[in-house]
């Protein structure tokens, strides 16, 4: 329950949301209700400003976002125009979350009194439990150990250079602290080589992905395979795409999904064009159709050059 936020039953009939229905019908309103769990799940409920990011994400078109976020006085923005909020979600968040915290606060009194009177009534004396958060990630015990000071410069370093900062970037600017500290350990693992992380996420946006989940499972297979040097990695990664790009010739596997994907990719390093992607991969005429024809059919048409 975690992820949960309150959503009224009439939600559909107010004031703002039925000219979104009136346009855009059943699916604007469901596109605003994902903005909402986006926000439920970013860092002071805020959202940065890019469309095609949350097109991508919701797998709908872009000119809808922007219309739904920008005319129906659903969002407010950040005095820079780089941030969007909704102010109701906020309020109702900011009272569940004070909800929350005075439960959290009063559960904790109630375990240190029964702690302390199991303790009394054994005569032993009882050390309070510390409370302490799973982590699904891998954290080693190194990690778990470093000194305040060290981690807090190594925080400082990476947030402004580095693979975190190619993360943000390139995958998610409004990207959850704790990913971001759970990238900051990779690098650590491989001996701060921020170099090794970032041909990671190259290698993730290369096949078309924009996970965390499947960024950490590269690294674990490169980590279990001791690729610990750039150098190595580069080698690693040249045999793998060579053999990927010649097997999907030769059986046949380029899908409109797939030849979408790989543009969408070069897309967000900046390289939309339908041209490098045909030179890239070598690409048949008819590819090449497939490829502009699925990204006409998902709305994208006017990134084609």
């Amino acid at each position: 329950m975690n992820n949960y936020f309150p959503h009224d039953s009439n939600s559909r009939n107010s004031d703002k949301l039925l000219p979104v229905r009136m346009k855009y019908g059943a699916e604007g309103y469901g596109i605003y209700f994902m903005i909402l769990e986006r926000l439920r799940d970013e860092k002071n409920y805020m959202s940065v400003k890019d469309y095609n990011m949350l097109a991508f994400d919701l797998r709908v078109d872009a000119g809808k976002v922007k219309s739904i976020v920008e005319d129906f006085g659903l969002f407010a923005f950040t005095e820079d125009g780089e941030c969007f909020y909704s102010e109701g979600f906020n309020k109702r968040m900011a009272f569940k979350d004070e909800k929350s915290k005075k439960k959290s606060e009063a559960g904790k009194k109630g375990a240190a009194k029964r702690w302390q009177n199991h303790g009394t009534a054994n005569s032993k004396p009882m050390a309070v439990p510390s409370v302490s958060d799973s982590k699904e990630s891998k954290v080693k015990e190194t990690k778990v150990n470093q000194s305040k000071t060290d981690s807090e410069s190594s925080n400082t370093k990476h947030s402004e250079e580095g693979a975190v900062c190619y993360w943000l970037n390139q995958v998610n600017p409004a990207e959850a602290p704790k990913i971001i500290q759970d990238i900051q350990y990779w690098v650590s693992d491989f001996n701060g080589q921020d170099e090794i992380v970032i041909l990671a996420i190259d290698d993730m946006l290369e096949n078309g992905v924009r996970s965390y989940k499947y960024l950490d499972k590269v690294l674990k297979s490169w980590e279990e395979a001791k690729l610990d040097t750039p150098e190595k990695v580069a080698k690693h990664l040249a045999g793998h795409y060579n053999r990927s790009v010649r097997n999907q010739k030769q059986s046949g596997r380029w899908t409109p999904r797939l030849l979408f994907d790989y543009w969408w990719a070069e897309k967000m390093s900046g390289k939309p064009s339908v041209d490098a992607i045909v030179e890239k991969y070598s690409l048949s005429s008819n590819e090449r159709e497939i490829l502009i024809n699925e990204v006409r059919k998902r709305g994208y048409g006017d990134a084609i050059s």
